[in-house]
């Protein structure tokens, strides 16, 4: 059975905290990392999105990032940059790492080789947030300049495109009136996924990231400093100050006699949560609130099935929370200093125990790049990557078409690339004989 634990950081607190969120005991931690909201991220290990096998804080003082690995308690590799990264992200199959500054400019390695693959100007500010796809064919960047902008990372990593110029942008959507504190993205591809941005103009806006449209603003009474939505895209949390309001984007349709739902808004409507109206009205229905936090919370992060939300905040707690009674279950106090970051993962096979602890790979790690290197010169380099073992999978679906069960049309190769190695191996075997 997989249990779920909480990566928590502060900006002044030195040390990073691993602990379960069910019992809220520390199992882990990491040394010499001050980071700023946004400025750690999760490195899923390549072709595994569901393991995390790194990750990476920018500090605050100084231009560089540290790699921590779940077998050390101490920093990994060290890597310098050309300017001072205030937030990080990394690609969802951990096969790219992008980071923003405080001038607006983003840049893009390769974590296999280390290469630098683009520096551009995104924004004509202060970057706050970068977050990519959940296919990882689209960046996404929100910031001062109160502006969200997608990128295509196709048309970024493009090796014929003039690495000085400023790409185009897939959509730049400037509706927001106030700077964007922070932005995430749904499930699913570039023509079915939805984004979800907040603004200190206390709003959160809901795109669609096929159309580009905007699908619905929702009102809140004070500013919004940080967002999240859970697994099945049904409620969305927005943190206010020092409360936590949840939006159902869902509801039951009236007047029917059947069990039904429609979406929230659409259109581009506003809906209103917690905001009472000028005749006396109050449309505080639309969300519930979690209130327990004496300062401004920076992070919100969901568990696995969307059942437990733990939050970050200035007042150096993190609380966790029953999403359905909205209670708070317990408290973690161990930080110092005001908390900047909370993630909420599986446990990752090195802090397993006992029967269950597996031996994994350390990720293959190279010093970032400070500058972009020419494509002979990285054709002329070797990459080290790691690929997940697909041995277990391609043995099981043989099996199935063995049987003579019905597979989906696009498998069908399968078999053929079987039976092309079985005729392959009876071909050795017969030259041999004859030697």
């Amino acid at each position: 059975m997989f249990t779920e634990i909480a990566v928590t950081a502060s900006n002044t607190d030195s040390t990073i905290y691993v602990w379960d969120i069910r019992s809220g005991s520390t199992l882990f931690s990491f040394k010499q990392s001050i980071s700023n909201k946004g400025g750690l991220c999760l490195v899923p290990r390549p072709g595994a999105p569901l393991q995390v096998g790194s990750f990476i804080t920018a500090q605050v003082d100084r231009a560089t990032l540290h790699v921590y690995d779940w077998r050390r308690d101490h920093i990994a590799h060290k890597m310098l940059t050309p300017e001072k990264i205030i937030t990080i992200a990394a690609s969802n199959q951990g096969q790219y790492v992008a980071g923003a500054t405080t001038t607006g400019r983003v840049y893009i390695w390769h974590t296999a080789t280390g290469h630098l693959k683009r520096v551009f100007d995104a924004h004509y500010r202060q970057i706050h947030r970068l977050v990519f796809s959940n296919d990882d064919s689209a960046l996404i960047t929100v910031g001062d300049d109160a502006t969200v902008n997608v990128w295509l990372i196709a048309q970024l990593l493009c090796s014929e495109t003039d690495a000085d110029a400023r790409p185009s942008t897939l959509y730049s959507w400037s509706d927001h009136t106030l700077p964007v504190t922070d932005v995430c993205i749904g499930l699913g591809n570039l023509s079915t996924a939805r984004v979800y941005t907040s603004s200190l103009d206390f709003t959160v806006k809901l795109w669609d990231l096929a159309t580009g449209e905007l699908l619905t603003t929702f009102l809140f009474p004070k500013a919004v400093s940080c967002i999240a939505i859970n697994p099945s895209e049904t409620i969305l949390f927005a943190a206010c100050g020092n409360d936590i309001y949840s939006v159902d984007l869902y509801k039951r349709r009236q007047q029917q006699t059947y069990n039904a739902a429609q979406s929230l808004g659409g259109l581009g409507k506003v809906e209103a949560v917690g905001v009472h109206s000028s005749s006396g009205a109050s449309s505080s229905s639309l969300g519930s609130m979690f209130s327990g936090h004496t300062g401004l919370i920076h992070s919100l992060s969901l568990s696995f099935d969307g059942t437990i939300l733990i939050s970050g905040s200035e007042d150096g707690n993190c609380i966790v929370w029953d999403v359905a009674s909205r209670q708070s279950l317990r408290k973690f106090e161990s930080h110092k200093g005001p908390v900047s970051h909370v993630s909420c993962i599986l446990r990752p096979n090195e802090l397993l125990t006992g029967a269950t602890q597996h031996k994994s790979t350390p990720m293959p790690w190279k010093s970032f790049k400070r500058s972009i290197v020419s494509v002979d010169e990285e054709r002329k380099q070797g990459v080290t990557q790691q690929l997940s073992n697909t041995q277990h999978d391609l043995t099981q679906q043989l099996q199935l078409i063995d049987s003579g069960s019905s597979v989906p049309c696009e498998m069908m190769p399968v078999k053929q690339v079987k039976d092309e190695l079985i005729s392959i191996e009876v071909i050795v075997f017969h030259r041999a004989e004859d030697h």
